[in-house]
C-alpha cells in the first residue's frame, strides 16, 4: 500500500487535511479492528487474542522492545533484522532509490542488486531512515496557548505557533532528533514524538522486478497475490554514532532492538501483530467528506492519473532508458490510481454516504432527546454541514491547483522562482532558499517538453469545462486550450533551463518586466490558490472546533473507547490469518504457494518470471521453505489487521514477536478501509517470509543475508 513543503500541497492538505485529517476516528476496541498508538497498547487484551509474550516485550516506554526494531524508511515502514542495521521492507518502498541508481546499461531496476559485503553497498539516494525515540503528551501546552482566544482564526493560529514553537525547544535541546506535534483528536490532544533521523541508508539486496512487482498492476491490489514485494537497506551513521550523511568512513548503525526471523512461517487461523506507521485515515469522517471523495476527489484523480499513465507508457514505449527514468512515476500514479477506483467501488457497495447520514440522523435525535445535550451540542450537525457545504462548493478546485503544480514540470518551475523572490524578501533563512532551489533542479530531472504540454492541454482544458471554474477568468478566457499551451511554454524562457536560473538572482520588478507567459500563469495560479487558502483557513478553525464537539457527543452516544485516526505515528493493530469471500460463492484461501507463481508465470509483461523459478519448481527444489501442510513454498499471507497507505513494509509478527512475513498490500475490496472497517472483506496482504528466505538462497545466492539474519540453512 504505497501511497503517496511547498505552498500548495500546504493547500490541499490544509482544506482536505484539515477536512479529513483532523476529523477523529473513534473506533471500538475489537480484535480485528484498530490501529493503535502506543499510549492505547496496554488496555488491549492482546493475551486473550493470543499473544504469548508479555506487553513489555512489544512496547516498554522504560526498557527495550520490538518497537525499538521498527523504522520508517522514505515514508514506508521497516524492520531491523539484524545487529548491524540491516533493514527489511518491500521493494516498491525501494523502487525509487533502486531506479535512481540504474543505468540502461547497469540495470538494478530489471536484474536486481545484491551486495555481498557492506563495501558494495550503494546509497540508496533520496531515502532517509526515521526511528520513534520517545514521546510526550503536550495537550495541556497547546491548548493553554489558545485558551484565551475567542475567535476561531486566532485560535487556530495559536496552536501552530505553540506547537512550532515545542518543536523549535525540542530541536533546539536536542540536535540530534526531529521533533513533531501530532494532533491525535482534533482540539484535544496533542503528542510530541521525538525522531532519530539516519541520513546514509544503502541498498543491500533488491530481487529482480520480475520477483518484486510480479504481476504489476495488473495484480496490484489484487489478492490472491504472488507478488515477492521484499527489500533489503542498511543504515549508517559515523563513527561516533551521530547522522551523517553518506561516507565511505560511516559505519553501520546498531539499533537496540532487531527482530528474530522465524523461517517457519505461520498457518490458517494464526494470531499475528503488525507494527508500522500507517498514513492517514477517515474511519469516522461526516458524510460531507464522503460526499467530497466520491464526487470530487477520487473520480476526478483516478481518470486524471489513468490518463497520464497512458501517456507515460508511450513515451517510453521504444526507448529503455525513458521507460526506466518514468517507472518510478508510472508505479506512484497506477498504485493510486487503482487504490481511488477500489475505493469508489467500496462506497457505492456499502452506500457509505447514505450510511454516514443515517447515523447522523441517529445521532440528531439522540442529542434532541436531552434538554442538555440538545443546549451543548444542538446545532454541531447542522453547522458541520455548513462547513462542508462551503468545501463542496469549491468542488474540483483544490484538486485542479494541486494536481497543476504536481503534474506540470515547467510550471512548478515558475511557481518555485515565484516563491524564491518571496522568500528572499522575507528574509527567509537560507536553508528555505536551498530547499526551492533543490526543488527547482527536480522539476527538470526527466523532463520532456512533448508530454508535459500534452498534459497541460489536458488539465487546463477539463478546468475549463467544470461547473465551478465558470467565473475563474484565468481558466474561462482561455479561448483555443492548445493555443494558450503552446504560447506560455514558446514564448516563456522557462525551459531554457541555464537561463531561467538567472531569473534567481533577479528582483519581482525585474522579473515582472518580461512578461513571462508561464512566469504569469503560475503568478494568476498562486492568487487563485491564496484566496482559496483564505476560505480555507477560516473553514479549518470552524471544523476544528466543531469537531471536538462531534467527537465529544458521539463519545457519549456510542459509550465507546476511542482511537485516533492513523496519522503517521507509530502504531499497532493485530487479526489472524483469515481468508474471505468478496462475492457470493467466492472464497479466497489466506495463503499462496509457488504453484502459483509458476502457474500465472508467462515470458513477458506484468507475469514474467525468471527462468530459474520455473526450473527450481519442477525440480521441486523448497529447501527448508517448504510448508508441510501445502507441501510447497508458501508466497503470499492474508490476515484481517487493520492497515493503511505507510503499512507498507511493517513487520508481520506471530504470537512470540518474531517476522514471519512483511506487510504490502491490501485487496482491491479492502482499499475502502481507510473509510470503514468490514470484519468480512477488511483485509491486508504480505509476503511470506518463507518465500523471501527461498527466493534469496535458490534464485539470488544471498546466503550472506540470510546468515546475518541469524537463520542457519
Amino acid at each position: 500500500m504505497k501511497l503517496y513543503v511547498h505552498n500548495r500541497k500546504k493547500v490541499f492538505f490544509t482544506l482536505i487535511a484539515a477536512i479529513s485529517i483532523m476529523v477523529l476516528a473513534m473506533i471500538p476496541f475489537r480484535p480485528d479492528e484498530g490501529m493503535y498508538p502506543l499510549s492505547e497498547i496496554r488496555k488491549l487484551d492482546l493475551k486473550n487474542a493470543g499473544l504469548k509474550i508479555n506487553i513489555d516485550e512489544v512496547y516498554n516506554p522504560d526498557g527495550v522492545s520490538l518497537v525499538d526494531a521498527l523504522v520508517n524508511v522514505g515514508g514506508c515502514t521497516g524492520s531491523f533484522v539484524s545487529p548491524d542495521g540491516l533493514i527489511i521492507t518491500n521493494h516498491h518502498c525501494a523502487f525509487g532509490a533502486v531506479q535512481r541508481a540504474s543505468t540502461v546499461e547497469n540495470n538494478y531496476l530489471e536484474n536486481g542488486f545484491l551486495a555481498k559485503t557492506k563495501e558494495n553497498e550503494i546509497p540508496a539516494t533520496g531515502l532517509t531512515c526515521r526511528i520513534t525515540d520517545s514521546y510526550e503528551d503536550v495537550s495541556s501546552e497547546v491548548l493553554q496557548a489558545a485558551s484565551e482566544e475567542k475567535d476561531i482564526n486566532a485560535r487556530a493560529e495559536a496552536i501552530s505557533k505553540k506547537i512550532n514553537e515545542i518543536v523549535a525547544r525540542e530541536e533546539e535541546k536536542d540536535p540530534t532528533i526531529q521533533a513533531r506535534v501530532s494532533e491525535m483528536f482534533t482540539g484535544q490532544s496533542y503528542v510530541l514524538f521525538r525522531y532519530k533521523v539516519i541520513n546514509d541508508v544503502r541498498l543491500v539486496y533488491v530481487p529482480p522486478r520480475a520477483i518484486g512487482e510480479f504481476g504489476g498492476e495488473s495484480d496490484n491490489w489484487v489478492w490472491p497475490r504472488h507478488t515477492g514485494d521484499f527489500s533489503f537497506m542498511r543504515a549508517f551513521v559515523a563513527p561516533d554514532g551521530t547522522s551523517k550523511p553518506y561516507s565511505i568512513d560511516n559505519v553501520p548503525y546498531h539499533p537496540k532492538k532487531h527482530l528474530k526471523v522465524n523461517p517457519n512461517g505461520v498457518q490458517d487461523g494464526d494470531f499475528v501483530f503488525l507494527l508500522g506507521y500507517p498514513g492517514r485515515t477517515f474511519k469516522h469522517q461526516p458524510s460531507g467528506f464522503l460526499v467530497f471523495q466520491q464526487e470530487y476527489q477520487l473520480p476526478y484523480i483516478s481518470k486524471l492519473f489513468g490518463w497520464i499513465i497512458d501517456r507515460l507508457l508511450e513515451k517510453g514505449k521504444d526507448n529503455p532508458e525513458i521507460a526506466l527514468n518514468v517507472s518510478s512515476r508510472i508505479k506512484g500514479l497506477a498504485n493510486v490510481e487503482k487504490n481511488y477506483r477500489g475505493k469508489l467501488v467500496g462506497l457505492a457497495r456499502l452506500k457509505l454516504v447514505d450510511m454516514k447520514k443515517q447515523e447522523e440522523k441517529n445521532l440528531q435525535a439522540f442529542i434532541n432527546s436531552d434538554s442538555e445535550l440538545k443546549e451543548k451540542y444542538g446545532n454541531v450537525l447542522a453547522e458541520i454541514n455548513n462547513v462542508y457545504s462551503e468545501i463542496l462548493d469549491a468542488g474540483k478546485r483544490p484538486l485542479v491547483y494541486w494536481m497543476l503544480d504536481r503534474n506540470l514540470s515547467m510550471l512548478r518551475a515558475a511557481g518555485l522562482l515565484l516563491d524564491y523572490q518571496k522568500a528572499k524578501a522575507q528574509k527567509d533563512n537560507s536553508k528555505t532558499l536551498d530547499r526551492i532551489k533543490g526543488r527547482f533542479e527536480a522539476a527538470y530531472s526527466n523532463y520532456y517538453p512533448d508530454l508535459d504540454r500534452k498534459i497541460a492541454a489536458k488539465m487546463i482544458g477539463d478546468a475549463k469545462g467544470f461547473p465551478e471554474f465558470k467565473n475563474i477568468p484565468l481558466f474561462n478566457e482561455v479561448n483555443s486550450t492548445d493555443k494558450f499551451v503552446s504560447n506560455i511554454y514558446d514564448k516563456s524562457i522557462v525551459e531554457n533551463h541555464d537561463e531561467f536560473l538567472k531569473l534567481f538572482d533577479e528582483t519581482p520588478e525585474e522579473i515582472e518586466k518580461l512578461n513571462d507567459p508561464m512566469i504569469k500563469f503560475a503568478a494568476g495560479l498562486k492568487n487563485l490558490e491564496s484566496e482559496e487558502n483564505a476560505k480555507r483557513e477560516v473553514i479549518s478553525s470552524k471544523l476544528n472546533i466543531l469537531l471536538a464537539k462531534f467527537m465529544e457527543v458521539k463519545r457519549i452516544w456510542m459509550n465507546k473507547s476511542f482511537i485516533p485516526d492513523a496519522n503517521g505515528t507509530l502504531r499497532l493493530t493485530y487479526g489472524y490469518i483469515k481468508g474471505y469471500s468478496p462475492a457470493d460463492a467466492v472464497y479466497y484461501s489466506p495463503i499462496t504457494t509457488l504453484k502459483g507463481v509458476v502457474e500465472k508465470g508467462k515470458d513477458e509483461g506484468d507475469y514474467k518470471i525468471p527462468q530459474i523459478i520455473r526450473d527450481l519448481y519442477a525440480k521441486r527444489d523448497f529447501g527448508i521453505f517448504k510448508s508441510k501442510e501445502l507441501d510447497d513454498v508458501p508466497v503470499a499471507i492474508l490476515y484481517n489487521t487493520d492497515t493503511s497507505g505507510g503499512n507498507s513494509g511493517s513487520p508481520i509478527m506471530n504470537a512470540y514477536g518474531e517476522l514471519i512475513g512483511v506487510n504490502f498490500d491490501r485487496p482491491f475490496e479492502a482499499t475502502v478501509n481507510d473509510f470503514v472497517y468490514s470484519k468480512d472483506y477488511s483485509r491486508s496482504l504480505g509476503v511470506d517470509i518463507r518465500y523471501v528466505l527461498w527466493i534469496a538462497q535458490k534464485v539470488s545466492g544471498a546466503e550472506n543475508i540470510i546468515k546475518e539474519m541469524g537463520i542457519d540453512i
